[in-house]
């Protein structure tokens, strides 16, 4: 470990040991404590990941699940999916970097670097059960969210293909709920201030309408955002500035005992600079020197509609869920990072979805239990770029993409005796694209953008069986034992961005996964302790990635290939401990190892693929740990105090497959104190990377081009503090 590592740890031991040590005291006079109050710190987190006819509990389902509830994500002041990048081992939960709100998300070392909306991610988002088809609007503001869900590997049998990663699941808050007494109004507002500086206010009202067979709750928020940077630049001023809003009603209707109904809307616009990019080769910290800022301009607004009833004397469930939505992207970003106009990209993309998934699950006489379902989804994607390249504007170019799927799943489990459950299923999936292409200098686009002279058209369809095997052994009523089989696969497709004369928009292969996993979940110490554990060894074929390269001509050329074979495998594990009767220790470790099996694409330009499978695999970072103390202490009649810290860490990985661009490694050091009065007023100081360190979260070599990088960085130390007040 370096000096500076030692003294990054030793900042956060010390405050670890003494809240670790003074939590017992402060739960109660004598400092001793009792199991059975030690017991209640770790409540049953629940998850709606496995969709059968009831939430079962985390514990209980053979995968590995990190599950955030509304308490968790406002201990971290989550604003969005971003700000859990460094929560669980083996995640990273960053944006591309290249414009706001674009995610790239890598769960245990599978993921992507690029923003060509016609690539499917490799980890799947879902905002109240229905799929984003395109990774552009996904890091947008959360908005009064009931709980986050990770699920780590894959999960195609249940949650479609483009989820060989893992999936993120997002649940709205609903209205009404067993905390709400006699039917009575509630609400809450929140308002915040931290460093840059940012403001942010943020509320919720919900009422029973229909004589309480109905309800509705309207959550709000607006940021506004004065930017963390300062440009260096001749004319310079903030980098980062951004306004946000959104609004979300969510009206549920009980006609009848045995059905429900939810309908949720979502509406919101985000204005902001370009990234904060940085030339890594002049300058350190977070200093910047542009000459243009930039901007990103994003609008997004869905409608889903819930509805489920019970049938089989309550012991099966009919859902189904319908979603539509759709994201309009126009950004334009300083992509040579440096105060001359050697490289400026500009995008604009908008995307329309709809999707409808019906399922039936029940449990049977024996404990046996069954998910049936069919699901069906369409997109189209229309994507506009050009770019200016030392100071002038290339024309329009980009391409065109309709998209439709379906599919048809079934999931069981069968009870082997007492003690072991036998876990059985398949998806059937057809899936089809059509798209049509316009290469940069090979043909283009009027100047309103929407019209194309299109040199590339296309289709092509796939077919494919997820099957799963799992087996759950149940060694005592606390502690299982898992080993589970499936298969992966991510779409095959095209390029919209077809920079190059000579390259094929597509259609590139699918990629497909063997994976397998085993893992131990238990409970220890009459329940104040909470430990899991899992690995996982997977076989990838046909590596779907976007080379990247810079290019005089053009500025840079993206390549979507089948580039390798890899092997992926690791270990992770998870924790809670209570503390006394009033603290807890949350603690994870996670361990990634991949190499190339046989590398088919020339990785680095040179001509050839030998010594190509010495290179590390992107994104994939070896090393993610983390460590969290909290603890309450009653302040006399007047309220509660709460405080937590946090330390946490990610190894660096290479950024490209050639691997001169890299992400470092960093060490995130986070706290809050909260003081809360009558459950009605909570005042919280909160700090986050107080170590200040510089993070990457993207990396690219422009040497070709100029002696710059593209690096993007997220910001520093923040400081803040929020106020909210419940009715």
């Amino acid at each position: 470990m370096s000096g500076t590592r030692r003294r990054r740890a030793a900042t956060v031991a010390g405050p670890l040991v003494l809240l670790v040590a003074i939590a017992p005291a402060w739960g109660d006079e004598d400092g001793r404590g009792d199991a059975r109050s030690d017991a209640v710190l770790l409540e049953e987190v629940v998850t709606t990941s496995t969709k059968k006819s009831a939430a079962e509990g985390a514990q209980d389902v053979a995968a590995a699940v990190s599950v955030f509830g509304g308490e968790a994500l406002a201990e971290r002041q989550a604003t969005d999916l971003g700000d859990l990048s460094y929560a669980m081992p083996n995640v990273a939960l960053d944006g591309v970097g290249t414009a706001k709100g674009i995610a790239n998300f890598s769960i245990r070392g599978q993921g992507i670097a690029g923003s060509i909306p016609s690539i499917d991610p490799t980890v799947g988002v879902f905002v109240d059960g229905v799929y984003l088809g395109v990774n552009y609007g996904v890091i947008m503001d959360m908005l009064d969210v009931e709980a986050v869900e990770v699920l780590r590997g894959p999960q195609g049998l249940l949650f479609g293909r483009n989820v060989t990663g893992g999936a993120v699941l997002l649940r709205s808050r609903r209205p009404g709920g067993p905390d709400r007494a006699g039917g009575a109004s509630r609400g809450y507002i929140a308002a915040r201030l931290e460093t840059g500086p940012e403001w942010r206010l943020a509320g919720s009202f919900e009422r029973p309408l229909a004589g309480e067979s109905a309800g509705l709750r309207v959550s709000g928020s607006y940021r506004d955002d004065a930017g963390w940077f300062e440009n260096s630049a001749p004319g310079g001023g903030a980098i980062g500035t951004e306004t946000a809003w959104v609004v979300r009603p969510v009206i549920a209707w009980t006609p009848a005992d045995d059905v429900d109904i939810t309908v949720i809307h979502e509406q919101g616009s985000t204005r902001a600079h370009g990234p904060a990019t940085q030339n890594r080769r002049r300058l350190r910290g977070f200093d910047l020197s542009l000459d243009e800022p930039g901007y990103a301009d994003v609008d997004w607004r869905h409608t889903i509609i819930e509805a489920n009833r019970t049938v089989a004397d309550g012991q099966g469930r009919i859902t189904n869920v319908f979603g539509w939505r759709e994201v309009a992207h126009v950004s334009l970003t300083d992509t040579d990072s440096t105060s001359q106009p050697v490289l400026h990209y500009f995008g604009d993309t908008s995307q329309e979805q709809f999707s409808n998934e019906l399922r039936y699950a029940r449990t049977y006489a024996g404990g046996t239990q069954v998910v049936l379902g069919a699901y069906v989804f369409a997109q189209d994607i229309r994507h506009r770029e050009r770019r200016l390249l030392r100071g002038a504007w290339t024309g329009y170019y980009g391409g065109d993409q309709d998209h439709a799927t379906g599919g048809a799943f079934l999931n069981a489990d069968f009870p082997l005796g007492s003690a072991t459950v036998l876990t059985l299923g398949g998806r059937y999936t057809y899936e089809r694209k059509d798209v049509r292409v316009a290469t940069l200098g090979r043909s283009g686009c009027v100047a309103d953008r929407y019209r194309c002279r299109y040199d590339f058209a296309d289709d092509d369809a796939w077919r494919n069986v997820t099957p799963k095997v799992a087996v759950q052994r149940w060694l005592d009523e606390k502690t299982q034992f898992y080993a589970l089989y499936t298969k992966g696969f991510r779409s095959g497709g095209y390029n919209l961005r077809n920079t190059s004369p000579t390259a094929v928009p597509g259609p590139f292969d699918e990629e497909e996964q063997d994976s397998f996993e085993t893992g131990i979940k238990t409970e220890l110490a009459s329940g104040r302790i909470r430990l899991n554990i899992a690995a996982f060894h997977n076989d990838v074929r046909g590596m779907q990635r976007q080379v990247t390269r810079a290019d005089v001509a053009t500025g840079g050329v993206q390549v979507t290939a089948n580039t390798a074979d890899a092997t992926i495998k690791g270990v992770e594990a998870e924790t809670v401990a209570a503390l006394g009767q009033a603290g807890s220790l949350r603690a994870f470790v996670g361990y990634t190892d991949g190499r190339y099996d046989k590398v088919r694409f020339d990785l680095t330009g040179d001509g050839a693929t030998i010594g190509d499978e010495r290179l590390d695999l992107p994104r994939l970072a070896k090393l993610s740990w983390g460590a969290a103390a909290t603890f309450e202490h009653p302040v006399g009649a007047r309220g509660r105090l709460a405080a937590r810290v946090a330390l946490t860490h990610r190894d660096g990985s290479a950024f490209t497959d050639d691997n001169t661009g890299v992400l470092n490694g960093a060490d995130m050091l986070d706290f809050s104190v909260r003081f809360s009065r009558s459950d009605a007023v909570d005042i919280t100081l909160f700090g986050r990377n107080l170590h200040n360190e510089a993070v990457r979260v993207a990396d690219l070599d422009l040497s070709v081009l100029v002696d710059s990088t593209f690096s993007v960085l997220r910001e520093g130390r923040t400081l803040g503090l929020e106020i909210r007040a419940s009715f």
